[in-house]
């Protein structure tokens, strides 16, 4: 098994000391002394990174709630550790995180760790970083007596995009040609379509279908990939600035 990435959030050399050397050689951990400069990394490798691990205190809990909220967005695949909690923290602030108190034992800590590694593979993780963002498609079909359709894309990776649509949602299978306009440039791609979402399939979700892109490259992919990460990072930190957390 490859070594197990996680990020740790921490200022107090004894507290990293403690990790680095406490955690087992199945870890790859890289130490951050605050969350806002931990962003770009994780941005960047969000993929191989298992566990976002970081000390909870009471002064910093509106920015850690905050940038962990922005993780589970970039990828939740990302499990949020709690580390030296006191004995009475109130688990149910981070119902979805891993929490270990002051006492916990690092053979304890190391051994939860690589149970949910174990527990949770690889196999089914992100191949690229997703974001979340009004982008605008202009969508041509095959049948040009079809004509074209302008819509919203929710999300898009290097390799795929969702694309809302309440009604003329294509068939699965069916073949598109996409115009979809960045900020800089415009990208023109045919795409199949994978997923449709006609309201049944994901109630809570928007309406709409899932294309992957046929005729983009590696080298193209990763374009977007960069240009995703960029944009995710520029309005993370933006916000973060809007929140004023760092006052």
């Amino acid at each position: 098994m490859d070594k197990v990435k996680a990020v740790l959030i921490e200022n107090d050399s004894n507290i990293i000391g403690k990790y680095e050397n406490g955690l087992s050689a199945s870890f790859d951990i890289t130490t951050f002394k605050d969350t806002h400069s931990s962003m770009s990394y994780i941005i960047k490798n969000n993929i191989d990174i298992y566990f976002y691990m970081i000390r909870y205190n009471e002064k910093d809990e509106n920015s850690i709630s905050f940038f962990a909220d922005k993780i589970k967005d970039i990828n939740p695949q990302i499990k949020l550790v709690i580390i030296e909690a006191e004995d009475d923290f109130d688990n149910n602030k981070y119902p979805y995180a891993i929490i270990f108190n002051k006492k916990s034992e690092m053979s304890y800590i190391n051994n939860m760790l690589l149970q949910y590694v174990n527990n949770n593979e690889s196999s089914q993780r992100r191949q690229y970083s997703r974001v979340n963002w009004p982008l605008n498609v202009i969508i041509a079909y095959k049948d040009k007596m079809r004509g074209t359709m302008e819509r919203n894309i929710l999300s898009i990776s290097g390799n795929g995009a969702y694309i809302r649509s309440d009604i003329n949602i294509p068939n699965k299978g069916e073949m598109l040609g996409l115009t979809i306009s960045f900020k800089d440039f415009k990208l023109f791609t045919e795409a199949k379509v994978v997923f449709i979402n006609n309201g049944s399939e994901r109630p809570n979700f928007p309406k709409g279908f899932a294309v992957q892109f046929i005729d983009i490259g590696v080298a193209s992919q990763k374009i977007i990939d960069q240009i995703i990460r960029d944009k995710l990072l520029q309005e993370i930190l933006i916000e973060y600035e809007d929140e004023n957390f760092s006052s």
